[in-house]
């Protein structure tokens, strides 16, 4: 009888741990798909004007190598317009500020010159948004 109850406690205590690991890992394997289908989406949209290489290369835009938890108008060499200049000591670039961005760039930086979405190119839906967002966090 002892025997049982051991047994039962056992696995009343270890049940608990295995679903966190399970949950762990199907959080682990949806980030990997949404940093998979972002990078599709970044590089239809994003790299005709932006390097998202290690190269941190300034095209029309700046690279958006290391953008997540960087201040607005940080890139050096970069020239950036004065609309974001003059936001840089308020924008960094976390999950809000690129979502907000991403939907519409004049709305959260007046004056500023990217220009996106360009003609023709859809614009990102939500869904869209979260996975280059989680996309951009790997670019570090």
């Amino acid at each position: 009888m002892k025997k049982l109850a051991l047994v039962a406690l056992a696995a009343a205590i270890a049940f608990p741990m295995a679903s966190v690991d399970v949950m762990a890992m199907d959080e682990a394997k949806a980030t990997k798909k949404m940093v998979k289908r972002g990078k599709k989406v970044a590089i239809k949209q994003c790299f005709a004007c932006h390097d998202i290489t290690e190269d941190k290369q300034n095209r029309v835009g700046p690279p958006l190598w290391g953008v997540y938890g960087r201040s607005a108008g940080a890139v050096d060499g970069y020239q950036y317009s004065e609309a974001h200049l003059g936001k840089a000591d308020s924008i960094v670039w976390d999950e809000a500020t690129l979502d907000a961005y991403l939907q519409d760039p004049k709305a959260l930086v007046p004056g500023n010159k990217m220009a996106f979405p360009v003609a023709g190119m859809p614009i990102m839906s939500d869904k869209q948004r979260k996975n280059v967002i989680e996309f951009l966090k790997t670019l570090k």
